[in-house]
């Protein structure tokens, strides 16, 4: 009696942790089979047992009498979802004695196996594929749909099968070898995806929106520098109108981006089919929870934050939302990350996003309408407005505040369009984000370090003095002077310029409105 090692994987947070299956068969004649399975397992886990032994028998491998003792390790964590099915499956069919458990090494597998022996695709092929390839497990194994997601990833061979029979056969040498998902597929298949998408039109055009020069600008900033943005106006004006263009605004994700939006969604159970085609757009309701925006829960889950990495996080009336969920957003919108801490878990997950937010400028939403009166009084405006933090505040670059558009400017044909077109703001900011990758690769302007700041945007001695003036007056912190800067310089890259203008100051200033 030996004891058959094979190496699955669960999936925890967007990542997957391995996890080895230990099986040893203790043959009894005279006993029913007995299964046991320990090392924490979920309910889906102890439920496998008769459906792992029907689909072994429907395979032709038969669990002879005896006691078939499976463990999870590490034992000391919890283990979830049916992703260990065919890990479990194959070291008991091992521990049988139908397959030699030498050949089970050096590779991982995954899938849900169903009473008849098929296999059912599961979510995170990418994500076990990654934690594959750092253990460095040459070999993975798993249902066509999750290989094929599995497959972008470089670095490791993945082989998909319909059904755990072939799995078996392909291991014994007994059938010729299952199909090798390669990388120069997935390349192709992504040249092909790019190819479509340029040939298509687009959805999310700022030509949909009329006039709001200021409000196009800074959208163009944001989406060139990577800046945060928040639009103030009346209801209906073009707000949320404005920030759906964002994620068109910025371009298509590089091959990097593509493959980390795919591992966070497919490890959340959202694979999109394939590698991410564009950049997510997540726009919650203000009645989300503290774990729904950031993320939390046991076992955790991933947030919103974190659903909308290397993408948008579009936060409408956000004085509505919970204090203490905005609160949170302020380390991420830094780091990039979100650490959450639980009782037996502490998991880093990734929450590069960009904010986007909109807000009334009052409760009633109508303060310095042209036509609408306000009734709101002075005090209860500035209730509303101190809702959102000074701190939170402070980490947006870019806070604008639109007028009421004309009748003229809303006019489909005839009346005064403002500014470039939709293709001009897209080949200005395609070009800016040339320019600055080609001066501090891959870095965006709104990541600029103090020290990097000061090699790419130096503060001549008039520059100097109008930011002082304007600290002053204003009540700009460290990091507002430091955020003038970073938007000043991606007002230069738009504007295809290597040194920063005064101008570009003054506009930095005017893109940064009051919101007390």
């Amino acid at each position: 009696m030996h004891t058959v090692r094979v190496i699955g994987a669960c999936l925890v947070g967007t990542g997957a942790e391995l996890v080895t299956v230990e099986a040893r068969f203790d043959r009894r004649e005279k006993e029913r089979t007995e299964v046991t399975i320990t090392g924490l397992p979920d309910p889906v886990i102890r439920e496998s047992r008769g459906r792992l032994v029907c689909a072994l028998e429907a395979s032709g491998l038969h669990v002879p009498n005896g006691r078939l003792f499976l463990n999870l390790v590490p034992a000391a964590r919890r283990k979830s979802g049916e992703v260990l099915d065919l890990p479990i499956a194959l070291a008991a069919a091992a521990a049988c004695g139908h397959m030699d458990h030498r050949a089970l090494k050096d590779a991982l597998f995954l899938g849900e196996v169903g009473i008849d022996g098929s296999l059912h695709a599961v979510p995170g092929g990418l994500a076990v594929a990654l934690a594959a390839r750092n253990a460095g497990i040459k070999r993975l194994f798993a249902p066509p749909a999750t290989a094929r997601e599995a497959g972008w990833m470089d670095g490791i061979a993945v082989h998909g099968a319909r059904h755990i029979e072939e799995v078996v056969l392909h291991l014994s040498g007994g059938q010729p070898g299952l199909a090798c998902i390669s990388m120069p597929d997935s390349e192709s298949e992504l040249h092909a995806e790019a190819a479509a998408k340029s040939n298509g039109s687009v959805r999310e055009s700022l030509d949909d929106v009329r006039g709001q020069f200021a409000g196009k600008l800074a959208l163009a900033v944001a989406a060139a520098g990577g800046h945060g943005l928040l639009f103030i106006g009346p209801p209906g004006v073009g707000k949320s109108l404005l920030a759906r263009r964002l994620r068109s605004l910025a371009g298509e994700p590089d091959r990097h981006e593509r493959l980390e939006i795919t591992r966070v969604l497919s490890a959340a159970g959202q694979w999109p089919g394939g590698l991410a085609r564009e950049r997510p757009f997540r726009a919650p309701h203000h009645t989300i929870s503290y774990a729904g925006l950031v993320g939390g829960g046991s076992p955790p889950q991933p947030g919103e934050i974190t659903l909308a990495h290397c993408g948008v996080l579009f936060l409408d009336e956000l004085p509505e939302f919970r204090r203490e969920a905005l609160e949170a957003l302020r380390q991420p919108l830094e780091s990039g990350t979100i650490l959450i801490s639980r009782a037996g878990h502490r998991l880093e997950m990734p929450a590069g996003f960009q904010l986007v937010a909109a807000m009334n400028p009052c409760p009633c939403g109508y303060q310095g309408h042209p036509r609408i009166p306000c009734h709101c009084s002075p005090l209860v405006v500035q209730r509303y407005r101190q809702r959102i933090s000074g701190p939170l505040l402070d980490r947006i670059d870019l806070c604008v505040e639109l007028d009421v558009p004309s009748v003229d400017e809303l006019c489909v044909a005839g009346g005064p369009e403002r500014g470039p077109s939709h293709a001009e703001w897209r080949e200005r900011v395609d070009r800016a984000r040339r320019r600055m990758r080609a001066r501090l690769p891959p870095v965006l302007n709104q990541a600029l370090s103090g020290k990097e700041l000061d090699h790419v945007a130096p503060l001549s001695g008039e520059a100097r003095a109008m930011i002082s003036r304007a600290a002053r007056s204003r009540g700009f912190s460290a990091r507002a002077v430091q955020s003038l800067r970073r938007v000043a310089r991606t007002l230069a890259d738009l504007d295809d310029q290597a040194d920063i203008e005064n101008k570009h100051y003054a506009q930095a200033l005017g893109l940064r409105a009051s919101t007390t």
